[in-house]
């Protein structure tokens, strides 16, 4: 009589062993998302999909995630955009938006803190062009009145 040896035991199959992770990333995956951090978001949703390409909360939650990077990416335009014709305020505007949508926008942070140092010297340029009004002598001496009334 042959007998088997006795099956090990083991943690999970592979597939098992697979779904906790592709759950821990869908759970990162959505709070980062509702966090704006779309960086963070694309690498976990990358992760997810490389294990269960067809993972429908994962493609569900990469088109929102496409949608905002569009929109990230136009406001930064916006903001390139009114830099090159020096319209300060629609720069800090626009960047900020698009930081408010991507939190790890790298070029948002960079353009927000240009703006910020443009605004900083434009202020400084102007303090320092601004004199106080130079009081200047009277072109003619005044003539002394008591002059004018003794002759009358």
């Amino acid at each position: 009589m042959c007998r088997s040896a006795p099956a090990s035991p083991q943690t999970g199959s592979a597939p098992d062993k697979t779904r906790p992770d592709i759950s821990r990333h869908l759970r990162a995956a959505r709070a980062d998302l509702q966090q704006n951090n779309l960086s963070a978001t694309r690498i976990r949703l990358t992760a997810t999909m490389s294990v269960q390409p067809e993972n429908r909360d994962a493609l569900n939650m990469r088109a929102a995630l496409n949608t905002r990077e569009q929109q990230r990416d136009a406001l930064l335009s916006l903001a390139r955009g009114c830099g090159y014709i020096a319209r300060w305020q629609c720069v800090s505007h626009n960047a900020n938006t698009a930081l408010s949508i991507d939190s790890s926008s790298e070029e948002a942070q960079r353009l927000e803190e240009a703006q910020r140092l443009v605004m900083l010297a434009t202020r400084e340029t102007q303090m320092a062009s601004v004199t106080p009004p130079a009081v200047e002598p009277p072109s003619q001496p005044i003539a002394d009145i008591r002059d004018v009334i003794a002759h009358h």
